[in-house]
């Protein structure tokens, strides 16, 4: 992970994401680039006009000068720091822009942040830190604002991770990148696997751990079980009772039709897990 993008809208989530941007970029010697999408105010001529309407156009400059303005500084306090980092501004659609920037600067991670989602209109309407991190070509860290349920601040660490797998598919290329991930940081590597009521086994259990297993060592590898009727549900409520530092999903390609009428897990996990989020993307054909 030696090529960062970290994308930044400079609203309240950037200073968690920021701080984990820091931790991946001291343990890899990564150059980070720092990216922020700008989106200009449009004014609606559909709509009736009351007053001057170069007062929006004058306020969306003023908003893009402060957008300019805390970016350069936030380049600058991180090479203070000893990161090695550049900038770079962008005007568009924040997803398309966040996974064109990835492509053109060829990164090997996405660093986000994720806004707090706390009504039912934030999740119908989605999060851009989702889209992206379905759609990137390289793994995405999604970093959630941290609190429990009295707003404690959980450390920025990578001492326990967690990687959750229906055990349906091989996944050892996925593994290997997450169990490398869990030694250079020094970390504990847990499988963890819901019984869910609403989805049934496919392939059995056994098969796909001997599979692990005889590439691992048996001895490497802990797979905790659950119950719950949900996937999703099952998740949450054992990220709820154990102390978890990094959780990790792998994503694969879906059509249109099945991602419009039913949305895939790592996208729900992405706007709800309370703990950072590394989604991986499994190759075709798995």
């Amino acid at each position: 992970m030696k090529n960062i993008l970290f994308a930044t809208d400079f609203t309240n989530s950037t200073t968690p994401a920021l701080d984990w941007v820091k931790l991946f970029a001291r343990q890899y010697g990564s150059i980070v680039t720092v990216l922020h999408v700008f989106q200009p105010m449009i004014p609606d001529t559909t709509l009736p006009v009351m007053g001057d309407m170069g007062a929006g156009v004058a306020a969306s400059h003023d908003i893009e000068e402060i957008s300019r303005q805390n970016l350069t500084e936030m380049v600058t306090r991180l090479s203070a720091e000893g990161i090695n980092c550049q900038s770079e501004w962008r005007t568009g659609a924040v997803e398309d822009e966040i996974l064109g920037a990835a492509r053109e600067y060829q990164v090997d991670l996405i660093i986000t942040g994720r806004s707090d989602i706390s009504t039912i209109f934030d999740r119908l309407a989605g999060s851009a830190a989702a889209d992206v991190a379905i759609d990137a070509p390289c793994p995405v860290l999604v970093i959630p604002i941290p609190h429990d349920g009295v707003g404690a601040t959980r450390p920025t660490q990578i001492r326990s991770i967690v990687y959750t797998t229906q055990l349906e598919f091989d996944e050892n290329h996925i593994l290997r990148q997450a169990s490398a991930l869990a030694q250079t940081f020094n970390a504990s590597l847990k499988l963890m696997k819901v019984d869910a009521s609403n989805q049934p086994n496919v392939n059995a259990d056994d098969q796909i751990l001997r599979d692990i297993r005889r590439e691992f060592g048996y001895e490497n590898i802990h797979v905790d079980k659950v119950e719950s009727r949900t996937v999703s549900g099952g998740l949450l409520e054992y990220l709820e009772k154990h102390d978890t530092d990094l959780l990790i999903m792998t994503t694969r390609q879906r059509g249109f039709l099945d991602g419009l009428l039913n949305p895939s897990l790592t996208e729900r996990m992405v706007l709800r897990s309370p703990i950072p989020l590394l989604v991986f993307h499994a190759k075709d054909g798995y």
